[in-house]
């Protein structure tokens, strides 16, 4: 990937001396931005432009060229590659749009150009994109015309969306931040989002990486070199609205959205995401500080109201105010002029005027054992205080990097003075007292995040009866159906989570006699293929209490039930004792095109088609993760004895998440599995799933 941001020789394609070629601007970027390397231009008409020659084919060229940089119309562009591998250019940017984005012909000619890349072993980034941008060395190839609007910097860019990426680009400038690298991948036809992150991860020049992605091919890839960076990486998703487009088969798959997937693998690969611009420009800034690795805050203000309205967003955050030692406050207070202001956190030095102070309390209080964090509110009351303000910040600074702590600055200035602090101090700067705090927010979510997910625990693996459960799903997608609950539940058992005793009946007298054996109150369930959802058809019958009712609901129950589904094939219902003591949780998971076997906790019953909630994962998973899981849940509380209840045993249903996990890594051909409910008793008793529905990939 190195050599699309470093050529030594570029030949742009689709140059004309027409004034509005868009080719030529391109050759116009090289020159503004610096470029260090050779720029041919190339174009069928032939010419000149502006003392260069335009070569009318890249053939026609007597040098070797590194890289070419396509923008002709798309049905040019096989013929344009063609030439390029005789050339023996390795490395094309294609820039032109109309391919599968636009119609079936443009599909086909990505095809063309697949076969002619592969045919000439030429890596290409595109098409559809707007090129890439190298601050470093000036290779700077988007066709919009730019001028050097955005300094040179440490952060790198991989975006699908050109637009997208310049816009991000105008607020990196806006910020002060700077660029290092910028590509813009289009449709991913050959280098795809994943490659050029693997790159920058091993870029000297890069220290922050920020991705826009519309689109996942490999998530499971994304996750593995997200998880080996040093680096920050941050990432946008957008295009997540897929609600409605199918209906689900199981409560799993209606709860792992697509969107919860991607928070959950981002999560688990260390993956920053952002979800707005704003959010985006503050953590790129905060990040560059200390990490805040707790959450004692020191709020030191100039203006009350100011330090009131941090104090609010201090608790938002969850964050809690540092506690100040009497011998600290009294320090402080021989600085000020008159006690009329009660010292405290936050710190209110609006008695204060001399800005040398304010720089020496900040350092008193960085050297708080109690102080995790700075936030500093400042005023620059008029333009004869903005030397004096300049001069603080330097301080700030370097007492930020001394004592290895955070010191957000915000500051309420002229616009012009705020402008110059960001274009020439490379410090964050803000000028929202609950967005600094919110960026210390986000600095201590990353740093927790990474002590978490740093020397992960080796993956569990449990002895299981897989040859079993092979035959089973075999058996099952040989007729070309789902598992029928008996067989679910089966595999649950064969991978060591306990299941409800149960027995099949096949007629009313066998139902009775079965609830005799197993006692009273009973439940029977409705087994049949065609059936997925049996409350939903009033397949499952609860409570009865004799043999009699059992008797009753199972004629009743096939009655209606083939009434209703002619063409179901029913066989037989499931008895099962009632089971009316501990929490109802469910477990389950799925298959995701993009990350592979996912799994899902939550509240189980009712509670998952009221409250919707359930945690999510891509497996394999560890027990950290799975208890994070359990423990994330709004229901939590009460399974860890809330007023004075009895605990559950979550240890049991940690397990039982785990062994869910490998299953579904195991087995691919698991679409989609619920264990609704799993019964979670009290602590030391165990768990135990009532039911499971398994719906097999049948492609």
């Amino acid at each position: 990937m190195r050599e699309f941001f470093y050529p030594i020789s570029v030949a742009v394609i689709g140059v004309s001396d027409k004034p509005d070629n868009l080719g030529r601007n391109i050759v116009a970027n090289l020159v503004e931005y610096g470029f260090n390397g050779i720029v041919y231009a190339v174009g069928p008409s032939g010419g000149m432009i502006e003392t260069r020659r335009i070569y009318r084919s890249v053939v026609d060229i007597p040098d070797h060229v590194d890289l070419a940089v396509i923008l002709t119309p798309a049905k040019t562009v096989p013929r344009l590659m063609e030439e390029c591998g005789q050339k023996g250019i390795h490395w094309v940017i294609i820039e032109t749009a109309g391919f599968r984005e636009y119609t079936a012909e443009g599909l086909q000619l990505e095809r063309e150009i697949e076969q002619i890349a592969e045919q000439y072993n030429i890596r290409f980034v595109g098409p559809n994109c707007i090129g890439a941008i190298n601050m470093e060395n000036g290779f700077c190839v988007p066709f919009p015309r730019l001028k050097k609007f955005i300094k040179a910097g440490d952060v790198s860019m991989v975006t699908q969306s050109g637009g997208v990426g310049m816009s991000v680009l105008n607020l990196m400038a806006n910020e002060g931040l700077g660029l290092n690298k910028f590509i813009s991948v289009g449709n991913m036809l050959n280098v795809d989002a994943e490659d050029m992150l693997e790159y920058l991860i091993s870029d000297p020049g890069t220290e922050f990486i920020f991705l826009y992605l519309e689109s996942i091919r490999d998530g499971r890839r994304l996750m593995e070199i997200a998880r080996r960076s040093p680096k920050p990486i941050l990432a946008f998703k957008s295009n997540i609205g897929k609600l409605g487009q199918n209906i689900a088969q199981s409560h799993t798959a209606s709860l792992t959205s697509d969107d919860k997937v991607v928070d959950a693998a981002f999560l688990q690969a260390g993956v920053i995401r952002v979800h707005d611009a704003t959010s985006l420009g503050n953590t790129l800034k905060i990040l560059r500080l200390p990490p805040m690795r707790g959450k004692r805050l020191a709020v030191i203000s100039r203006s009350g109201g100011h330090a009131v309205i941090a104090a609010d967003a201090c608790e938002l955050a969850g964050f809690d105010l540092a506690y100040f030692p009497e011998s600290y406050l009294r320090e402080i207070e021989k600085h000020f002029r008159a006690s009329v202001i009660r010292l405290t956190n936050p710190l209110d030095l609006g008695d204060l005027f001399d800005l040398d102070v304010y720089a020496q309390i900040v350092e008193q209080t960085l050297q708080l054992e109690s102080v995790d964090g700075v936030v500093f509110l400042h005023t620059s009351l008029s333009e004869a205080e903005n030397l004096k303000s300049r001069a603080l910040l330097e301080r700030l600074m370097v007492l930020t990097t001394t004592y290895n702590k955070p010191v957000a600055y915000y500051i309420s200035a002229a616009s012009q003075e705020v402008a110059y602090l960001k274009q020439n101090y490379d410090f964050p700067i803000f000028t929202q007292v609950v967005e600094t705090v919110r960026a210390l927010e986000m600095s201590y979510h990353y740093c927790c995040q990474s002590l978490r997910y740093q020397g992960d625990e080796d993956l569990p693996s449990f002895a299981v009866e897989r040859a079993a459960v092979d035959q089973l799903i075999a058996q099952a997608l040989g007729e070309k159906r789902d598992l029928l609950l008996t067989e679910a539940l089966s595999v649950l058992e064969l991978y060591g989570i306990p299941t409800l005793r149960s027995l099949t009946a096949y007629s009313a007298q066998e139902a009775r006699a079965a609830a005799d054996q197993l006692g009273y109150p009973a439940a029977i369930k409705i087994i049949s293929e065609q059936i997925s959802h049996k409350s939903d058809v009033g397949g499952v019958q609860l409570n009865l209490r004799n043999g009699e009712e059992v008797a009753a609901a199972f004629d009743e129950m096939y009655q209606r039930i083939s009434a209703a589904y002619p063409n179901a094939k029913l066989e037989g219902v499931l008895v099962q004792p009632m089971v009316s003591n501990g929490h109802e949780l469910i477990l389950g998971g799925r298959q995701d095109p993009q990350f592979g076997p996912v799994v899902l906790a939550g509240l189980g019953g009712i509670f998952v088609e009221i409250i919707g909630e359930a945690a999510v994962r891509v497996a394999p998973i560890r027990r950290k993760e799975a208890e994070q899981m359990i423990d994330s849940l709004r229901g939590s509380q009460a399974l860890r004895g809330a007023r004075g209840g009895r605990r559950a045993d979550i240890s049991a249903a940690v397990e039982a998440l785990l062994r869910v996990s490998q299953l579904l890594v195991d087995f691919p051909q698991i679409k989609e599995l619920d264990i609704n409910p799993l019964r979670l008793f009290a602590e030391g008793e165990g768990c135990m799933a009532l039911d499971a529905r398994i719906i097999l990939s049948k492609d």
